[in-house]
């Protein structure tokens, strides 16, 4: 195991969150799920992993409420059945159990493309027949890091942090778009050296590509897909707290910056899985006019992507050269895509992935084992039927739990169902071209933070007594202050 330079840093700063607490700990953690390529440690006898800062960060946060007993039980309570942390739990501690044992049961029953990487940080373009790998171990500590991650945020958010929790997602959108902003700089004026530092991950970094003289915006992050899928998550977030009126004009103004790289970005993923999203919301605002109360913002939206999203198209279609660029963006991005090398590559994933998921009973592979180019098809693979219907449970308490909040406190409604949109919009782009079965930290925030403010109807206050009526031991005083701002 090596540290990397940006590794000293992060554990510093895991040590300042274990001193001060929940607040500092989330923002750092909230920021550092934004250097999607860069890597605290190396581990080269684990086939070359690199453990990314956010991945180390969880280890300081679960420490830090494990020291405080309050949040220790209130991270104990968001795993409490029937509500959606026992289903994420379930989920994920089977996917452990079958990385384990699956991979030894069919051991050679079929042909996989492997998640393991080598030495060099690539993954084979081969098939080979199905075998245990380093890959089994490393996906199960991703995934017990995304449950611990998820049951501190959603403890955190049930003691009145969501606020604070929101405030640090909308910073890390603003953050995202300025780091986009950076990459394009540095491409533009040929310093793209200035960012090797948070590009140092064991992976293949694809920040150089043009498609029809667009750059690819890829930000912190290894390629453009991955920024399209952060970026669509904070944009998914932002407007929603934009629409309801919670923290508007600080969210309004991230979901402004991060709109336009999502277009920009050229990445395919985005653009399916952004065109999906904004449905959502038309839906929603269509809901909010008939049903209401629909305020401006729900009007606006609406405007916007019926009225004038189709008058912009008609106006750029005459002006040729104008037209003739996008046009030819939207052909290499979309309907070019599959005949593409990368498109023939990414459908034999996904054709061997199924054939194993038939191959092994529906029993799956064991996670960490197939590779494919789709979370469904790598959830059939990798952990099987039993798997994916867990994650399926998960996933419809989770929505299900927006539907039973309809009293409390409005601004945590608000939030909560922010996250779910968030949460599905990272699964919607996942489910696009998502290569195993981790949908990462950010995932876990987001759904961690609805599942705490949906899924109980103590507010804010109430919460903040109770705790004040604690033993100094229990509240750890400075530790354990519950933020007491408004957002409005």
């Amino acid at each position: 195991m090596s540290i990397e330079p940006i590794g000293f840093i992060v554990l510093l700063l895991g040590l300042l969150s274990m001193v001060n607490g929940a607040r500092f700990a989330i923002t750092t953690l909230c920021l550092s799920t934004l250097f999607g390529a860069a890597a605290a440690l190396q581990l080269p006898a684990l086939g070359g992993s690199s453990i990314q800062p956010s991945h180390l960060l969880v280890l300081f946060l679960v420490v830090a409420a494990l020291l405080r007993p309050a949040q220790t039980q209130a991270t104990l309570a968001s795993m409490a059945y029937p509500g959606p942390g026992f289903w994420f739990a379930a989920y994920i501690l089977f996917s452990v159990a079958s990385s384990f044992f699956l991979p030894r049961i069919f051991a050679g029953a079929t042909l996989v493309y492997s998640s393991a990487r080598d030495a060099t940080g690539m993954m084979s373009t081969v098939a080979a027949p199905l075998s245990p790998g380093s890959s089994n171990l490393s996906q199960s500590v991703y995934l017990l890091g995304d449950l611990a991650c998820f049951a501190v945020v959603s403890g955190l958010a049930r003691l009145g942090y969501a606020r604070f929790i929101a405030l640090q997602l909308i910073v890390a959108s603003i953050a995202c778009f300025t780091l986009a902003l950076i990459d394009i700089g540095t491409f533009l004026t040929d310093q793209s050296y200035l960012l090797d530092v948070i590009r140092n991950a064991n992976y293949t970094m694809h920040t150089a590509e043009t498609i029809s003289g667009f750059k690819r915006i890829v930000g912190p992050f290894p390629e453009a897909s991955t920024y399209g899928a952060v970026a669509l998550a904070y944009f998914s977030f932002t407007l929603m707290l934009w629409l309801e009126r919670v923290q508007s004009r600080l969210a309004g103004l991230a979901t402004l910056f991060i709109g336009p790289t999502i277009i920009l970005c050229t990445s395919t993923t985005a653009y399916i899985a952004g065109i999906f999203v904004v449905c959502m919301f038309v839906l929603f605002c269509l809901k909010r006019l008939i049903s209401g109360p629909a305020t401006t913002p729900h009007v606006t939206l609406l405007v916007i992507t019926l009225f004038l999203i189709p008058c912009g198209i008609v106006a750029l279609s005459l002006v040729p050269d104008a037209w003739d660029s996008i046009a030819g963006l939207v052909n290499t991005t979309l309907s070019d895509k599959l005949q593409s090398q990368s498109g023939e590559e990414r459908t034999a994933w996904n054709t061997l992935a199924l054939i194993a998921f038939v191959d092994t009973a529906t029993f799956g592979a064991g996670l960490g084992t197939v590779r494919a180019s789709s979370f469904i098809a790598a959830l059939l693979s990798n952990v099987g039927l039993t798997g994916t219907l867990l994650f399926a449970a998960f996933l419809y308490s989770l929505v299900r739990a927006s539907g039973r909040h309809m009293s409390g406190d409005r601004q945590m409604r608000t939030i909560g169902n922010a996250a779910i949109m968030a949460s599905i919009a990272q699964v919607a782009s996942a489910a696009i071209s998502g290569s195993g079965t981790d949908l990462g930290l950010l995932f876990s925030t987001t759904a961690g933070l609805a599942a705490g403010c949906l899924a109980t109807n103590t507010s804010p206050r109430r919460a903040t007594r109770s705790l004040a009526n604690r033993t100094p031991l229990e509240t750890s005083t400075s530790l354990m202050r519950a933020p007491m701002f408004s957002i409005r």
